[in-house]
């Protein structure tokens, strides 16, 4: 799908046509994020039409009337502007330009919101103990430029279960606090699954228990303390506040994540930014479930999340994670939901 989008972007911006402008409503702007978004419909991806121009052009009517820059002032306030230096890129292709996000993506409470350059250097991390337990592994590599099939993903309205198992996991260290009883063990979260790891060790031992139990091939029973719970929120937000790595993403990062509360606010959505959310879930945890018991309670579970099916309400987790890496691109936001869309 990536590539279809890239394809689209290409389209939309050939030499001929008039590049966009600095305002959202440019006709220009609207005519490519249409391109866009009929390329993530045809891929089963949701797309929302909230605040958006009409696909054929701008007209100030579609706002009750008022000039696109009133109407947003009027809705949700004053959402602020990058500093200067935060140049519009229109000419790069933005899709398939990052490195993270393959495979299974895991999320590591750490507390902070900067790290040594490369995260996994920082010394008696989790993060350092899981790369290292992952290299260990010696686990072979998918072929170069190998894109998963995305056109046999399910409809956006099942969840996702199964993880891709063709690349290996993407790590991020987070701002996430761990919520586990112990104060030295860890709190992770694990994509696609949906799910909250608490009580990791943060050791080579514990390293290795996680990924036996939740990033191998699926969940396990005995061998480590840890339990898992599905997460209770209806999306995830994951903010690059990289300093060491890149500061304009530094810099983003807050400026993003004001502009989140005000609109979120709008919508009667909360929001979780240190996993206190986390600290006392309901029912078993999965690894004390049957083994045919799992599934239908992790779904029963996900369908209960306020929010999850869209509108108001519910709760959305935001956590700063390290820099992605394989772009140049500054803010960096990752959306992540519990369904396919």
């Amino acid at each position: 799908m990536f590539g279809k989008i890239a394809s689209a972007l290409s389209s939309a911006m050939t030499p001929s046509a008039p590049k966009p402008g600095n305002t959202h409503n440019d006709p220009a702007r609207a005519a490519t994020y249409s391109a866009i978004a009929s390329e993530i419909a045809a891929e089963h991806g949701s797309v929302s039409n909230d605040d958006c121009a009409k696909c054929d052009g701008c007209d100030d009517a579609i706002w009750d009337g008022k000039t696109y820059p009133d109407y947003v002032m009027e809705r949700y306030g004053d959402l602020g502007e990058l500093p200067p230096g935060f140049d519009v890129d229109w000419d790069t292709d933005l899709a398939g330009s990052a490195a993270g996000g393959r495979g299974k993506v895991v999320v590591i409470s750490t507390g902070k919101s900067d790290w040594e350059r490369d995260h996994v250097d920082e010394k008696d991390s989790l993060a350092h103990h899981l790369d290292k337990h992952i290299q260990s592994l010696k686990l072979p590599a998918p072929p170069a430029g190998a894109v998963k099939d995305l056109s046999k993903r399910p409809p956006a309205s099942e969840y996702i279960l199964k993880p891709d198992q063709d690349h290996l996991p993407s790590l991020y260290s987070s701002s996430l606090i761990s919520q586990s009883d112990d104060p030295e063990d860890q709190t992770v979260l694990v994509f696609p699954d949906w799910t909250v790891v608490q009580e990791v060790e943060n050791s080579a031992e514990g390293a290795a228990g996680l990924y036996a139990a939740a990033l191998g091939q699926g969940v396990k029973t005995g061998g480590t303390r840890q339990r898992s719970w599905v997460l209770p929120y209806r999306a995830i937000i994951l903010l690059c506040s990289h300093k060491r790595r890149d500061k304009r993403c530094h810099i983003a990062a807050p400026l993003l994540r004001s502009a989140l509360h005000t609109v979120l606010a709008k919508h009667d959505i909360g929001i979780d930014e240190t996993g206190a959310s986390l600290a006392q879930l309901d029912g078993p945890a999965i690894e004390d479930m049957g083994e045919d018991e799992r599934e239908m309670e992790t779904r029963r579970r996900m369908a209960g999340i306020e929010g999850i099916g869209g509108g108001e309400g519910g709760e959305v987790g935001i956590f700063n994670i390290n820099h992605v890496g394989g772009h140049r691109y500054a803010g960096v936001m990752l959306r992540i939901f519990p369904m396919a869309g």
